[in-house]
């Protein structure tokens, strides 16, 4: 490996976890590199992998020893979204779960739709 490259060390969710972790190895010497980091303000951030913190290799194996005794790891991942637990939740339906998220969120609402014209006409008849 050559130690010009970059080495990814830690993926961060949030631009200020990253900023933090950043600030620490820079105030110790170590260079570091920002990947990803714009893509964390729009709704795609967790499929490109999150916001990347990048060091050269030579830096690594310091920098790696760095961030693992701040432990920013240790933080919770935050409440999953409503989509998430919607997938959670409709995966394991019959007929429903194979479907594509999106098909599936369309589905119920058609589904939810008709139900709704279903009881409104019983309770007006």
């Amino acid at each position: 490996m050559e130690e010009d490259q970059l080495v990814t060390i830690a993926t961060f969710s949030f631009a200020p976890q990253m900023g933090l972790v950043r600030s620490k190895l820079e105030s110790e010497g170590i260079e570091c590199f920002v990947k990803d980091e714009l893509v964390s303000q729009t709704y795609i951030y967790n499929a490109v992998g999150g916001i990347k913190l990048q060091v050269k290799a030579s830096d690594a194996q310091r920098a790696t020893s760095i961030v693992e005794e701040m432990g920013i790891f240790d933080i919770p991942d935050p409440k999953p979204s409503r989509m998430v637990r919607f997938d959670r939740m409709t995966r394991r339906l019959p007929l429903f779960g194979k479907l594509d998220l999106g098909i599936r969120f369309f589905a119920f609402l058609v589904l939810l739709a008709v139900v709704l014209v279903f009881v409104y006409i019983l309770l007006i008849v």
